[in-house]
C-alpha cells in the first residue's frame, strides 16, 4: 500500500461515515436536548464511529506494514490497533452539546459535530501508527504529512517541523497556536543544546494535536532521506522560514495564514488536544 492509496482508503472510510451520521442527525430532535437525550444521541452515533475508527486503524496497520517491508524487508512486527470507548467519545463530543441543544440549531452546527466525530475516526489510524513507531526498534521516527486537502497555518507549521525522531524525550504541553510559534523560535534561536532539546521535546508532543477537519496523516520514517511526504515537508519548511522571518507569536502565524490563504482567512483556526 502506497501513501496515496492509504490516503484514498482513509477518505473512503470518512465519506461513508459522514453519509451515515448526516442521516442520523437529520432525524434527531435537538430542541431542549437534555442529558438523557444527549446520551441517546451519542449511543446512536457511537457504533458507526467505532466501526469506522477500527477501519481507519486497520488501514494504518496495512500502510505501516507496507512501509516496513519497503525499507526493512519484512513486516514482522506486531501492531496493536488503537482502541476506543463510549466514554472517550462522549468526552470528545462534549463541546458540541450546547450548539446541538439550541432551538435554532443550524446545518453548520451539525457539520461541526460531524467533523468532530470524523476527527475521532482519523485518530484511530494516527494512534495506531504512533503505537507502532513507539514499539518498533527498526523505525527512526514519524512525520506529520498533509492528507491532500488544503492545510491550515497551524498544520503547515507542524508539517514544516519534519520528522519526530525517537531519541527526543517527550514533555507535557498545553499549548495554543501562538505558543507553538514561540516553541519554533526557541528551537531556531536556542543558545545551548539543552535549551534546544527542551523546546524540541515540547514541539514533538504538540505534533500529536489534531483539530476537526484536519486531514493530516502520520507516516513512519524508516529512512531519513526517503519517506512519504518528504518533498512537501521541505516546501512547508521553506514557506515557514520565508514568510515568518523576524516575526513572533500571532504575527508569525498570521503571516503564514496570508501566504496560504490570502485575505480569506484560515479554514481551521482552532486546534484540539
Amino acid at each position: 500500500m502506497t501513501y496515496e492509496q492509504y490516503v484514498t482508503a482513509q477518505r473512503a472510510v470518512v465519506a461513508a461515515l459522514v453519509s451515515v451520521l448526516l442521516v442520523l442527525l437529520a432525524a434527531f430532535q435537538f430542541t431542549g436536548l437534555g442529558r438523557r437525550g444527549w446520551l441517546s444521541l451519542l449511543a446512536a452515533l457511537y457504533p458507526h464511529v467505532e466501526q469506522a475508527r477500527r477501519q481507519s486503524a486497520e488501514l494504518a496497520r496495512l500502510f505501516y506494514d507496507a512501509e516496513r517491508r519497503r525499507h526493512v524487508g519484512t513486516d514482522d512486527h506486531p501492531i496493536y490497533l488503537a482502541g476506543y470507548e463510549p466514554a472517550w467519545f462522549e468526552e470528545a463530543m462534549r463541546p458540541e452539546r450546547a450548539r446541538l441543544s439550541r432551538t435554532d440549531t443550524t446545518d453548520g452546527d451539525i457539520a461541526r459535530a460531524v467533523s468532530r466525530a470524523v476527527k475521532e475516526v482519523e485518530n484511530g489510524g494516527r494512534r495506531t501508527l504512533l503505537r507502532a513507531v513507539e514499539s518498533d526498534p527498526q523505525v527512526k521516527g514519524w512525520a506529520r504529512v498533509a492528507g491532500g486537502n488544503e492545510s491550515c497555518a497551524f498544520c503547515t507549521m507542524l508539517i514544516s517541523r519534519g520528522p519526530v525522531y525517537l531519541e527526543a524525550e517527550t514533555a507535557g504541553l498545553d499549548a495554543d497556536d501562538v505558543s507553538a510559534v514561540e516553541l519554533w523560535r526557541q528551537i531556531e534561536h536556542a543558545q545551548t543544546p539543552q535549551q534546544r532539546a527542551r523546546a524540541e521535546a515540547a514541539m514533538d508532543e504538540l505534533m500529536t494535536r489534531w483539530h476537526p477537519n484536519c486531514d493530516c496523516k502520520v507516516v513512519p520514517v524508516f529512512n531519513r532521506s526517503d519517506w512519504p511526504g518528504r518533498d512537501a515537508y521541505r516546501q512547508a519548511e521553506r514557506l515557514w522560514k520565508d514568510t515568518t522571518k523576524g516575526l513572533t507569536g500571532r504575527d508569525a502565524l498570521n503571516a503564514l495564514r496570508r501566504a496560504l490563504h490570502g485575505q480569506s482567512g484560515d479554514p481551521a483556526d482552532d486546534i484540539a488536544a
